[in-house]
């Protein structure tokens, strides 16, 4: 495995254990492709320093840090600029990362089909896409003394080609944008109801599919095993999609990179929350906060949500009752426990979806 450092300057001076749990996802996402974690740094301060995010002093303290660890990576759980980057790199001379930059390769590693890709090769271009500007501006620099010079040239000329390729992506992704939005009228059309399934990565959202339709998608540990949406009918008339996962703090570039999949979100009769309930209880009270955030941002109205308790086989009676009432304190009166992998309570969940709909015609495959 390769060696990373992870850095956070937090800003929230009455945060004292929020940011912990924001690095162990950090971790986490890390793991997923290769890194081991040697070092931590965490500075508090009022705002992010504007040219290291670091104060001064703590730079030093990080320079001697990857001097004596020689990561292969040093990763920011913070945004960082296009300039901090830049100026972070040459400080500690080895390559620096944000925890959006993690996310976007985690998506290219797990990334299996055309629409993914593109997805991805969009929202990577989108991000890095100041950071080359910069680069190509430094670089040309010396060459770009007079009016229409030659680095004026060779500046333009590379700043095009970006700004080319992006449009071919986007294109391309609006094309598939339209056929989609074809495919939902025609299903609305002829009277099929639509179930999607959301929440954070690796709550057991595509379990849930397999479980309730019968067929065998990839699944698994590790983060954002699913990037496109997956579409099975359940009966005659309903439909549940499986779609990507969300993560603590999502950049809301990212959300917006994965237009598509938020279609199906949108266009959803009902959308069912599912939520890891194995998670400490720190952590699952932070996810459920940021998983309501995001479907608020996108406009999902509460009334469509049923939020679902997965994994309730790892919990005792007690703690689950504890996060039903979290749910309940959050808007939700009816609250579905269960084990997809133990298929436990997934009868209440289809009854449930059933319900709401208030489709009693639906015919549900048995469970």
């Amino acid at each position: 495995m390769g060696k990373a450092v992870t850095v956070m300057v937090k800003t929230e001076i009455h945060d004292h254990s929020n940011y912990l749990i924001r690095m162990e996802i950090l971790n986490e996402l890390l793991e997923a492709l290769g890194y081991n974690v040697a070092y931590r740094m965490i500075q508090t301060r009022s705002k992010p320093a504007v040219d290291y995010l670091l104060g001064r002093g703590k730079l030093e303290e990080l320079k001697d840090k990857v001097k004596m660890i020689k990561p292969d990576v040093v990763v920011f759980y913070n945004t960082l600029t296009s300039k901090q980057r830049w100026n972070l790199e040459r400080a500690l001379n080895v390559e620096v990362l944000d925890r959006y930059d993690v996310v976007l390769r985690i998506f290219n590693e797990a990334s299996r089909d055309i629409l993914s890709k593109l997805q991805i090769q969009l929202a990577e271009l989108s991000k890095s896409f100041p950071y080359i500007k910069l680069q190509a501006a430094i670089k040309f620099k010396k060459t770009r003394a007079g009016f229409k010079g030659g680095g004026e040239y060779a500046y333009h000329r590379q700043i095009n080609a970006v700004h080319r390729r992006m449009k071919i992506l986007k294109r391309k992704i609006e094309k598939i944008k339209e056929m989609r939005m074809l495919e939902i009228e025609k299903r609305k059309s002829r009277g099929e109801k639509i179930a999607v399934l959301v929440g954070h990565y690796n709550a057991g959202k595509t379990t849930i599919f397999n479980k309730l339709t019968g067929l065998d998608r990839p699944a698994g540990p590790l983060p954002f095993t699913t990037l496109s949406s997956k579409y099975a009918k359940v009966g005659d008339d309903l439909l549940i999609v499986d779609t990507i996962g969300f993560v603590v703090d999502q950049d809301p570039r990212l959300i917006s990179s994965f237009e598509i999949n938020l279609l199906d979100i949108l266009n959803s009769d009902i959308v069912v929350l599912v939520i890891d309930s194995s998670d400490k209880w720190a952590k699952f009270q932070l996810k459920v906060r940021e998983v309501l955030r995001i479907l608020d941002s996108i406009g999902v109205k509460k009334e469509k949500i049923i939020p679902v308790l997965n994994k309730s086989d790892l919990m005792s009676p007690e703690e689950l009752e504890w996060r039903a009432i979290e749910l309940k304190k959050a808007g939700f009166d009816k609250i579905i426990t269960i084990s997809a992998e133990k298929e436990i309570g997934l009868d209440l969940l289809v009854d449930e979806i059933r319900k709401t709909l208030k489709s009693e015609q639906i015919e549900l495959t048995e469970v």
